[in-house]
């Protein structure tokens, strides 16, 4: 049974075979279909810096331990990670704590030093969808390996598979096991063929398309869409006129994700375009942003557009929260201000039942 998150529609859905893809979640759904997957929650926080100081990833040899990584990732760099066993309750509440955030630190600036004195934006964790072998307290010990249980083997249960295990790394990696699994026992035996294949916006020449730059917008749109930038309204004044400075998100670009995208909310319009996560964490963008999103629905939508904002900015400072000194701590009290005391927008949050605080 599936449910349409905005219109509260349910459908049922038939298959010859489904793949059951959900992460931490995925013991729950073997459990629907009356099978038992002994699965590890293991907590990984990790920070977020404001710029990079390192070009190539830098990782340590030798066993797995806290803060093992650091990885440049477009204009930030990320440190990470540490490991804790948690209760399943907990998984839908993921909150880093102090403790982690100094783990991190001390030993981040062990394999860069200059950390120490690079401002942090933002903590965030997860959860790794292990699959448990032993008694370990924190997982360390359990393989990252990709699991792929095929169930009518394993189970006696036809039609289900699930793919779990692995990370980030090796995401594609997993689809792949998955989907050949899948196409095996429906009789398909042609060969995958992801590895090879661009994803779109990444078909054409790079060279070609660096050649038609004309503002740090379009450049910024091309890292991010490739050549389906070229879709991305251009030339009109408020289409190239900015909507988070941070990462150089255009009004055009936000009419374009909401146009092609399926972007309907602020959170994946980040996911989208990156609006909301540079050093400012959405301190002004947001605003501009929910004023587009909302002028592209339907007038009517006003008071959801707000408590959008509002669940956004709560997201935002979430994040922010385990590392709120120096300037974190500045720019998050200049956002409270700019929200709470111009724009009243936790006041409409109680109101309207929001989560605003």
């Amino acid at each position: 049974k599936l449910r349409n998150n905005h219109t509260g529609e349910i459908t049922e859905a038939y298959a010859k075979v489904t793949i059951n893809a959900a992460g931490i979640w995925g013991h729950l759904v073997a459990k629907k279909a009356g099978i038992d997957i002994n699965m590890f929650p293991a907590k990984g926080a990790l920070l977020i810096f404001g710029h990079r100081v390192n070009n190539m990833v830098i990782n340590r040899c030798r066993k797995p331990a806290n803060a093992d990584i650091l990885v440049p990732d477009d204009a930030v760099c990320v440190i990470g990670t540490t490991s804790d066993r948690v209760p399943f309750d907990q998984i839908d509440d993921m909150r880093v704590t102090d403790e982690e955030v100094q783990v991190l630190l001390t030993e981040g600036e062990k394999l860069a030093p200059a950390l120490a004195s690079t401002r942090v934006i933002r903590a965030y964790a997860g959860v790794r969808p292990l699959v448990a072998s032993d008694n370990d307290p924190s997982g360390r010990s359990i393989s990252r390996g990709i699991v792929c249980l095929d169930h009518e083997e394993r189970d006696g249960l036809a039609g289900l598979i699930t793919i779990t295990g692995g990370k980030m790394m090796t995401y594609r990696q997993m689809a792949e096991d998955a989907t050949d699994l899948a196409c095996k026992k429906l009789g398909n035996a042609q060969k995958c063929a992801t590895a090879t294949t661009p994803l779109p916006g990444s078909e054409g020449n790079e060279e070609e398309a660096r050649a038609h730059h004309y503002t740090v917008a379009q450049r910024a749109a091309e890292g991010r869409h490739g050549t389906l930038a070229k879709e991305i309204p251009t030339g009109d004044v408020i289409d190239d006129a900015l909507v988070c400075e941070c990462e150089n998100v255009s009004v055009g670009e936000v009419k374009y994700a909401y146009n092609e995208l399926h972007v309907h909310n602020l959170t994946n319009l980040r996911r989208r375009t990156r609006m909301g996560m540079g050093t400012c964490q959405g301190e002004l963008c947001a605003c501009r942003a929910s004023n587009v999103l909302c002028g592209l629905m339907e007038a009517d939508d006003a008071d959801k557009c707000a408590a959008d904002l509002a669940d956004f900015m709560n997201e935002r400072w979430k994040g922010m929260k385990p590392v709120a000194w120096g300037a974190t701590l500045s720019e998050a009290q200049l956002a409270a201000t700019i929200y709470e005391g111009l724009c009243g927008l936790d006041k409409f949050a109680q109101n309207k039942g929001g989560l605003a605080k």
